[in-house]
């Protein structure tokens, strides 16, 4: 037990270890220059800003913007909040800088090997470089063969003309105008501002009267304002700060009904400083092995070890869905990031919930152990992925805001969750089965094939059988597992197809139009309904139970990343 105890402590210092390297990437600097290091970025993240239909920090704007310029990548490691107001300020100094991300690998090759012979030919080494990172130079891009190629990839619509406008994309993106236009610092002022009135840039404060603005802090606002740019541009770090202190006391001022509070500001710019909390998906993972140990051999103390990460991580999961909830003002299920971590975090509750009410039962450890893989796999597919699981927060669309369709999405994305788990346990099922096919033990054999309750008759030597309740092997508690995840699967996936049918009904005029989400959450859940029948039917449910559940899970992770960004429909992140 000491040994275990050791063991996990130092397994929980190494993960704390990861999840703090993990987040340093995104804010900490090689070498920062003196000006960075003496700004107070912290003070300037926590303004708010109106973008996308939302009031968030300004740190979160700068970041969602700056995705569209180097992808994941962070330019020369800045923190993108510098980077965002360095290009807005100072724009030639990223004319030569590589800053523009070229997503498909092919054409990085192509356009290397397109400015051989041009004034802007690559080293050896910067080309190295930039066939591994994707990013690229403006005047590089800009060169006339490379856009002479760009033209004519633009053409091919299906396989890179996506990919071209992404390049273009970036350029609009970090024009200084356009980043201008987008910072919307300056709240409609009260008493007759409203939270849906538009927000003004600091640009509009300085140019004219703003109606219902008292003069002393528009004068404040717009001195700020001219300090801040000149001391940018200057690389005068002292009045920078000044200027930043300025804005942070004089913004809540305009319209402070309105203007969010700063401890939600700060929180959000911590949250995606600290990549939306999905390294969490390290200590998932850390609790595999003690679990399966625990599982396999019933050893008490890589029960318990696994136990403890598995809380560990559940507790960070759970912080992270609530904070996203305090953040977005909403129940976070409105976008794809948000649909995989929260139904991961809807398997952890069940998981826990079982946990602790059968933690005398044969099950106990494989609720933990399945919920575990679960969350790792959507934790570390969202972590891996962070444009195409994008954990920029918007707003919910109208149309949505209907609780039919609260209620469909929630079963829906929880339902998923259990069939990825009972995929976990049906595959442990199956490497079972193999196990007594290589040791060649017939009785036991037939024992595993009848399943569930029925996997209590054993079968004696001379052929006849009867029922023994005081044992059950390992193939019968993975089977029963199985049943009872692929049975709350089943219940789940209908009244989650009636409740979107009713939704839709109601927003769309019709129950059923066969959008491809649909067509493919109904595959699923026939399936799943194949597999009631046939586990009626066949002698061997314990085998064609497993197996089926393994497909119903393919058919489902189908629905989840082919439909959703292969196949457009009328889906909100389809």
């Amino acid at each position: 037990m000491k040994r275990s105890l050791l063991f996990t402590l130092l397994a929980i210092l190494a993960a704390c270890g990861f999840a703090r390297s993990a987040s340093a990437q995104s804010s900490d600097t090689a070498e920062p220059s003196p000006f960075l290091k003496q700004l107070d970025l912290k003070t300037l993240a926590q303004l708010a800003v109106h973008g996308e239909g939302r009031v968030k920090s300004l740190d979160s704007h700068a970041r969602a913007a700056m995705q569209f310029v180097s992808g994941a990548k962070l330019i020369n490691k800045q923190p993108a909040l510098f980077t965002y107001f360095d290009v807005m300020l100072r724009p030639m100094e990223y004319t030569d800088a590589d800053v523009v991300w070229v997503k498909l690998k092919l054409m990085r090759a192509q356009i290397a090997d397109k400015l051989k012979g041009t004034p802007q030919k690559l080293t050896e080494e910067r080309e190295e470089e930039f066939l591994s990172s994707g990013l690229l130079s403006p005047r590089a891009l800009h060169e006339p063969a490379v856009t002479q190629y760009l033209g004519e990839r633009a053409t091919d619509v299906l396989t890179t003309a996506k990919f071209v406008e992404m390049i273009e994309g970036a350029f609009n993106v970090m024009n200084p105008d356009a980043l201008r236009m987008n910072l919307k610092l300056v709240p409609p002022p009260a008493p007759h501002g409203t939270i849906n009135d538009p927000w003004l840039t600091l640009d509009e404060v300085v140019a004219s009267s703003v109606p219902n603005l008292n003069q002393s802090t528009q004068g404040k606002l717009a001195a700020a304002w001219a300090d801040f740019q000149q001391g940018w541009s200057s690389q005068d770090s002292a009045k920078v700060n000044a200027a930043i202190a300025t804005l942070s006391a004089e913004l809540p001022q305009v319209n402070s009904e309105i203007y969010p509070q700063v401890g939600r500001l700060s929180w959000e710019a911590w949250y995606f400083r600290m990549k939306n909390m999905t390294w969490v998906w390290i200590i998932y993972a850390l609790a595999l092995a003690p679990l399966l140990i625990g599982v396999i051999f019933r050893w008490p103390g890589a029960r318990w070890t696994g136990l403890v990460f598995f809380v560990l991580a559940f507790g960070l999961h759970t912080f992270a869905v609530m904070l996203r909830w305090y953040v977005a003002d909403r129940w976070p299920n409105s976008n794809m990031f948000e649909a995989v971590t929260t139904a991961a975090w809807f398997g952890g509750c069940l998981a826990l919930l079982l946990e602790i009410f059968l933690r005398k039962s044969a099950t106990r450890n494989l609720w933990a152990l399945g919920s575990s893989a679960a969350s790792m796999t959507a934790l570390m597919a969202v972590y891996l992925y962070p444009l195409q699981l994008n954990a920029n927060i918007n707003n919910m669309m109208p149309v949505l805001n209907d609780v039919w369709l609260y209620i469909h999405t929630n079963v829906i994305i929880f339902s998923y969750c259990l069939i990825f788990i009972a995929a976990v346990t049906a595959t442990l099922y199956l490497g079972w089965r193999a196990v007594l096919l290589v040791r060649d033990k017939p009785g036991v054999m037939e024992y595993a094939r009848v399943g569930g309750a029925g996997s209590l008759i054993l079968t004696r030597p001379d052929g006849t059988s009867h029922l023994d309740e005081s044992r059950s092997t390992f193939g019968q508690i993975l089977d029963g597992t199985t049943m009872v995840l692929m049975e709350l699967s089943f219940i789940m996936l209908w009244t989650g197809l009636v409740m979107g049918a009713i939704w839709a009904d109601h927003s769309w005029g019709r129950p059923w139009g066969w959008d491809p989400k649909e067509v493919f959450a109904l595959n699923t859940f026939l399936v799943f309904l194949v597999l009631v029948h046939v586990r009626l039917k066949v002698k061997d449910k314990g085998l064609w139970t497993a197996v089926l559940a393994v497909i119903g899970a393919g058919v489902m992770l189908f629905n989840w990343i082919i439909i959703n960004f292969a196949i457009s429909g009328l889906h909100s992140y389809a």
